[in-house]
């Protein structure tokens, strides 16, 4: 994950023009803010420029409870709020009690609560409105907690043998996790998960379940959410597909991985022809993660 500002993504989630891929005119701004204040009793104000993963270790090593599942997201903490990153039955609005920000529009530096930063699935205020640039977050970990370990890969890991029992072990065993089935980032270009699962009626998901029996199905407080990887490995057998330097990813189809020479047109002509794919297999219209600011 990164905090974009003002700029071209690579993986934009913008469709392409024929100027896609003659680089951005402009200023972009790195954030390297750094800094962790432990407030007592479990709450810490963070940096913007933070290693995502290096606070959940920071947090781990204290025994504070909360954030061990996101371990291994790449990324700053800066990020996090705006694509309210989630992994493993976690997401990071649940910790986060403020997040402070420049409104460029107004000069102003505002301290925004969690109500109001409106998080959703993979969602935020802070992915449509590029002007408030974020400086740091505020979060409420426990000094106490359970161990959530309710997705299968979780509960795989602990039948095994693998401890799981503090936040240390947890966040190692959900890093060893990800590094088998996430590209690593020294040999492909990737923006991680491409698309998001998607979230159907009801009876949307009965009627495909009929025909797609073993299709997994999560109850949400909007509605179905059907695991994507699972479309598009089990249903359309696309796992490891490849057009040109854009490919699938052979161990996480919903992980789109680009090898050297790769253009922006080439990887938005990909996703939409795999959205399609999934369209016309099951009548779901899939919604992508990455976008770039105008």
């Amino acid at each position: 994950v990164g905090q974009g500002v003002a700029g071209l993504d690579p993986l934009s989630g913008d469709r392409a023009s024929d100027e896609d891929d003659s680089g951005f005119e402009g200023v972009i701004i790195l954030m390297k803010i750094p800094g962790i204040r432990d407030q007592g009793e479990g709450i810490v104000c963070v940096g913007a420029g933070e290693s995502w993963d290096g606070l959940v270790r920071y947090a781990a090593d204290r025994r504070l409870w909360g954030i061990e599942n996101l371990a291994g997201i790449p990324g700053t903490v800066g990020a996090s709020p705006v694509q309210n990153i989630g992994a493993y039955g976690t997401e990071v609005k649940s910790s986060v009690i403020t997040v402070t920000v420049l409104n460029t529009e107004s000069g102003d530096i505002e301290e925004l609560t969690n109500a109001e930063c409106r998080f959703g699935y993979r969602e935020s205020r802070f992915k449509h409105e590029p002007h408030l640039i974020i400086l740091s977050v505020t979060f409420s970990l426990r000094g106490e907690g359970d161990p959530q370990l309710g997705y299968a890969d979780l509960m795989r890991a602990r039948s095994e043998g693998v401890p799981m029992d503090t936040p240390e072990e947890i966040g190692a065993a959900v890093r060893d996790i990800r590094s088998r089935k996430f590209p690593d980032l020294r040999s492909y270009g990737t923006a991680g998960s491409f698309f998001k699962n998607p979230v159907i009626s009801a009876e949307e998901y009965q009627t495909l379940a009929e025909t797609y029996p073993e299709l997994p199905g999560f109850e949400t407080s909007s509605g179905i959410k059907v695991p994507l990887a699972f479309v598009l490995d089990k249903i359309l057998s696309l796992r490891g597909y490849a057009e040109g330097n854009v490919a699938l990813f052979s161990n996480q189809p919903l992980v789109l991985v680009t090898h050297e020479g790769a253009t922006e047109i080439e990887v938005n002509n990909f996703a939409d022809r795999i959205a399609d794919k999934v369209l016309n297999a099951t009548g779901i219209e899939i919604e992508r993660e990455v976008r770039s600011f105008p």
